[in-house]
């Protein structure tokens, strides 16, 4: 029962950003839809290309409006398929209205931006006071010609069955992967915000939307005011070159956090001793719980890989609390069958899903991203100082499955390529959790020479997923007033030092 890791990025209400996500059993610890207009694919008799449909619309209780933009699925001749990008703009609240509004990207690949509205409007009101708000879908997401494909067949166990599986999907696909990458979705933004008249923007991107939106000042420089990036990293750096090491980092800084708080570290005051002697104990001899003490009354087996799938989960997510114990209960159990099924209860009882739960679909415009842009390369050789990480294996688990299904993508001749940035005056302002396993602060160290006017705030406490409450205390607050004055420097960033950060559990739920 061994762990599939695929590459994947959420953040806040999770959505996918760049990570690991990982398929992993019980024992390893909808957004509401906006319905104005788009079809997976136009009929016959529809719009023409570049023609555009607006009309009124409600959502979450705003009034907006609604639309679609029929773009060429290729860009570069403009022949052939046509295919809809749907978008959402929710007026300026306010009478003062800027006329710069605030453009959101969404985290994965394969995040809609209309699909995540009703989990972003709160944290994103302040900024509604005075500016628009404006959600474009990606192209192959949402209703903008989604391309989605069963979960595939077979394993790296056996190529033959899953090369067969992707392959038929391929072949039954509506649509040409190679124009579904984030270049293509840069200039449907570009497009689409000059049809509405929107002459300068301010970006804003969660995870893979912070990739997102750096590409779309590399191809369009001129139409952005400010960037704003929450959990991302700057594109001149290979992000996954540092993800095993920076799993680790993450895992550290917890078990610092837990040794810094007297409450947690009066319960657990051997912490990094009892996660060694686990990990080595799962290692030597994996622990299997049988079918009939389990309470998914089927058959359950610990090892290192689904420990490492669940710490890494829970540091990307908000369950850093639950990590001292869970190694704790797990550590210093006598009876290792009692102690994963008060495991498995236990994250029953919380109502959690099983971490990484796979949904049986696949979003094949990921691919196309990860196998065609360099800078979502996997490559296990810059890994060789990065062995002693707990999520080194899960890491090398996901490069192999990117090696044997990247071949099998079609190669795009619409991606950027080796493009990139080398400075830019545009302001940026980022924020990344200081337990992020994966976006980890450090990733910012010279960014400066890139974006000159930048400030980087790593948020106590926080993972990958950066809970709103915490946005709102801090990086939300900062965020208005960065784009209101359109410059990173003189920030006031005392509220950093009150941002909650998730309590430590002392018990099992």
């Amino acid at each position: 029962m061994s762990s599939v890791a695929l590459p994947a990025r959420r953040s806040r209400s999770g959505r996918a950003r760049y990570g690991a996500r990982l398929v992993v059993t019980a024992a390893s610890l909808c957004l509401a839809t906006v319905s104005c207009g788009g079809k997976p694919a136009p009929a016959a008799g529809a719009p023409p290309a570049n023609s555009l449909t607006v009309k009124a619309c409600t959502v979450d209780g705003l009034a907006a409006r609604c639309g679609t933009l029929i773009m060429p699925e290729d860009r570069l001749t403009g022949t052939g398929r046509t295919i809809p990008v749907r978008f959402v703009v929710i007026p300026a609240t306010g009478p003062d209205r800027a006329p710069d509004p605030v453009v959101y990207f969404a985290g994965g690949p394969g995040g809609s931006a209309v699909d995540d509205i009703p989990s972003e409007l709160t944290d994103l009101q302040s900024l509604n006071v005075h500016r628009d708000l404006v959600f474009i879908e990606q192209r192959g997401t949402g209703q903008s010609n989604p391309l989605n494909c069963p979960t595939f067949a077979g394993s790296l166990a056996d190529q033959p069955a899953m090369r067969a599986s992707i392959q038929s999907c391929l072949a039954h696909l509506h649509g040409d992967l190679r124009f579904y990458t984030t270049a293509m979705y840069a200039d449907d933004v570009n497009q689409l915000l000059g049809d509405l008249h929107y002459a300068k923007v301010n970006l804003m991107g969660i995870s893979y939307g912070t990739d997102a939106e750096q590409v779309f000042l590399l191809r369009h420089p001129e139409r952005v005011r400010t960037m704003t990036m929450q959990s991302g990293s700057p594109l001149n750096i290979q992000l996954f070159d540092f993800a095993p090491g920076n799993s680790q980092l993450a895992l550290d800084y917890v078990f610092a956090r837990c040794q810094a708080d007297p409450v947690c570290h009066q319960s657990f005051p051997h912490l990094a001793a009892e996660w060694a002697a686990l990990w080595s104990s799962v290692g030597k001899s994996p622990w299997i719980l049988p079918a009939a003490q389990s309470p998914t009354k089927t058959t359950q087996r610990f090892d290192q890989d689904v420990l490492a799938g669940a710490m890494y989960q829970a540091l990307y997510g908000y369950n850093q609390g639950l990590i001292p114990v869970v190694i704790h209960t797990l550590a210093t159990a006598t009876n290792k069958v009692a102690a994963l099924a008060a495991l498995i209860r236990a994250v029953k009882a919380s109502g959690q899903a099983p971490a990484g739960a796979s949904s049986g679909v696949n979003q094949m415009m990921l691919y196309e991203i990860q196998c065609a842009e360099p800078w979502q390369s996997m490559q296990p050789a810059a890994w060789s100082d990065q062995r002693g990480s707990f999520a080194y294996q899960m890491w090398l688990e996901s490069a192999q499955f990117m090696q044997f299904i990247c071949p099998l993508i079609p190669r795009s001749a619409a991606a950027v390529g080796q493009e990139q940035l080398t400075l830019s005056t545009v302001p940026v302002l980022a924020f990344n959790g200081a337990a992020d396993p994966v976006e980890q602060p450090r990733n910012w160290a010279g960014a400066r020479k890139l974006f000159p006017d930048s400030r980087e705030y790593a948020l106590p406490g926080q993972g990958h997923d950066v809970n709103s409450a915490s946005w709102m205390a801090c990086a939300g607050p900062l965020t208005q007033t960065f784009i209101e004055q359109a410059s990173a420097a003189h920030l006031d960033t005392s509220c950093l030092a009150s941002v909650p950060t998730p309590p430590f559990e002392l018990t099992l739920p």
